[in-house]
């Protein structure tokens, strides 16, 4: 492993597939400490990546994460910026019928379903499917069990003009940006409207745990449950240029905002 990035501000390492349940929510789950680091930081490979993440992502709303150990810092526009994040949202999704994929607990999915015709969140997280379920939401909202990597098998013959991912992206391998946004892409009609956000890993607690290895385009991370347990994940953080050189050749109209605590885009496709 290379030396790990320092060169982020401060900034909440927030994560918009939602955050664990209080203890009191939390049932019983498997032991995650029986299945040690995952994936091992030798064998980064996609599929492994892929594992890894969707098992830290179900056991975090057993366990939850462990305490940061550094502190976050000040960050007094976050609020103004997260505001405007969710507006655009809204507007882009505003009297569509969307495909969400990876919806996680369904925070985001709410809030854009309040200006959508109807969202159906696609998500493969066993608990955070669950959990999503069990939330007050309303009627225009449904939640099905898919891989944002398989959308085909989902909810068949249904299409949609609006898409949206949510604390998605970032944790994709770039080498399978291609598949999946093809497989995105075709369960959207011509003309559909796409936003997509994420966090940034900027937080002095977040920064210190990123890092690079020698043969390998993405960023990693180290995530830590309350349990004791270790993930290795992707945990990129996508600059203009690299917006552009992958979303451009395939879409229309994009527009990009790179802000301290979270990234947004939207587009059209063809």
């Amino acid at each position: 492993m290379s030396e790990k990035t320092r060169d982020r501000g401060p900034a909440p390492d927030s994560d918009t597939r939602g955050r664990a349940p209080n203890s009191h929510d939390r049932g019983p789950a498997p032991d995650s400490r029986d299945q040690g680091p995952c994936p091992d930081p030798d064998n980064l490979d996609p599929d492994n990546l892929h594992r890894a993440t969707i098992a830290y992502y179900d056991l975090r709303q057993v366990h939850g994460d462990m305490p940061h150990k550094i502190p976050r810092g000040p960050a007094p526009d976050l609020p103004a910026e997260q505001a405007r994040m969710v507006r655009e949202s809204q507007e882009a999704m505003r009297g569509r019928k969307v495909l969400e994929v990876a919806s996680g607990t369904g925070s985001a999915t709410r809030e854009i379903a309040e200006t959508a015709v109807s969202v159906t969140g696609v998500e493969i997280a066993p608990n955070m499917l669950e959990l999503a379920a069990k939330n007050d939401n309303p009627t225009n909202v449904s939640f099905l069990a898919g891989d944002a990597f398989d959308l085909e098998s989902v909810a068949p013959g249904r299409r949609f003009d609006g898409g949206f991912a949510a604390g998605f992206l970032h944790t994709c391998p770039s080498s399978r940006y291609t598949e999946f946004l093809n497989g995105f892409h075709a369960r959207l009609e011509e003309g559909a409207v796409v936003f997509m956000r994420s966090s940034r890993p900027t937080s002095p607690d977040a920064v210190s745990r990123l890092f690079r290895v020698k043969g390998h385009e993405d960023q990693f991370m180290t995530r830590q449950l309350s349990d004791g347990s270790e993930y290795i994940m992707v945990e990129n953080d996508p600059t203009e240029d690299d917006f552009r050189r992958v979303f451009e050749p395939m879409t229309r109209n994009l527009d990009i905002h790179i802000g301290n605590y979270w990234w947004w885009i939207r587009y059209e496709l063809p």
